[in-house]
């Protein structure tokens, strides 16, 4: 009962609480980080960092308290196939949101943010930039694939819905980039849903996540 308590809880940690701190800490620092920013090793890259590892020690701490691992929510299929598959996914995602892109532009120009003033400049910057990609594909996955899906289907019964959900709420952590930003992002967990539920592992997934979030950097360049 109490680690059932404690799942529900962390449920709604990464389902609710943790993407609404993000658009409101994003959204309400925007204007101050692109006039005042110092140093974004310090003020944004290492921050997330910590906050992302920290998200996955609560994952692991509830995990155990069930008699659980990493593997139940997805470790497993580290292989050269899977590393093969996530690449080709990535290809073929970028495509695919390449053109959702183009249209919500089409029909709705005003509606990204510009978060230019988070790509890094200084090789430090692009340095930790690489590593908070790396954590956050990580980290990411682990909750809002492997975690939130595993668990919510365990009292859904259906992947479908569990996936809409997880994506959902995974793009309402994006909102600060604005409307397109938010549907893109949505969309894009929707896919990293059906690519960890085709494949049973988070592997493919944390390597297009994580070669994703490092290619913005040659936005920098």
């Amino acid at each position: 009962m109490k680690n059932k308590l404690l799942t529900i809880l962390l449920l709604v940690f990464l389902l609710i609480i943790w993407p609404l701190l993000s658009y409101l800490v994003m959204n309400s620092s925007q204007a101050e980080l692109k006039t005042q920013i110092t140093s974004r090793a310090m003020q944004i890259y290492l921050p997330t960092i910590l906050i992302e590892l920290l998200v996955l020690l609560l994952i692991i701490l509830v995990l155990r308290r069930g008699k659980e691992n990493l593997k139940n929510i997805g470790f497993v299929g580290f292989n050269l196939k899977n590393l093969l598959i996530g690449i080709g996914f990535l290809g073929l995602a970028y495509l695919f949101l390449s053109g959702v892109s183009f249209l919500l532009q089409l029909y709705t120009p005003k509606s990204q943010e510009n978060i230019s003033f988070l790509m890094p400049h200084t090789i430090i910057d692009k340095s930790l930039w690489i590593m908070m990609s790396l954590v956050a594909g990580i980290c990411e996955e682990a909750a809002f694939r492997g975690f939130v899906l595993t668990k919510l289907n365990f009292w859904v019964k259906r992947w479908w819905p569990t996936a809409l959900i997880s994506s959902v709420f995974f793009g309402l952590g994006h909102l600060y980039q604005g409307f397109t930003g938010f549907v893109l992002t949505g969309i894009y967990g929707f896919l990293f849903c059906l690519l960890f539920i085709w494949r049973k592992s988070l592997f493919p997934g944390i390597v297009a996540h994580s070669l994703q979030d490092i290619a913005a950097i040659l936005i920098s360049i």
